[in-house]
């Protein structure tokens, strides 16, 4: 287990009836709750999916207003796509 000083401690206000069910889970598994909550943020901290370096400098530009096309409607956009 990581010491105190490498932790961080969060609240989190949960349904009463998921907590509930997070207790019973923790109890038929003989883990605790704080076990499950924390393999779970793992889980998905390591599945989560990251823009690449494209979409990032696409969304930045955009940020910035770069790029930026403006159409007059639908059909000027469909026009100039040559759609």
């Amino acid at each position: 287990m990581k010491t105190r000083n490498e932790l961080s401690r969060i609240t989190v206000d949960i349904p009463k009836v998921d907590h509930k069910k997070l207790k019973a889970m923790a109890a038929l598994t003989s883990r605790s709750m704080r076990e499950i909550i924390v393999e779970s943020i793992e889980e998905y901290l390591s599945s989560a999916k990251y823009p690449n370096k494209k979409t990032l400098k696409a969304i930045e530009e955009v940020e910035k207003g770069k790029g930026i096309t403006e159409y007059k409607d639908t059909k000027d956009l469909f026009k100039k796509l040559g759609i």
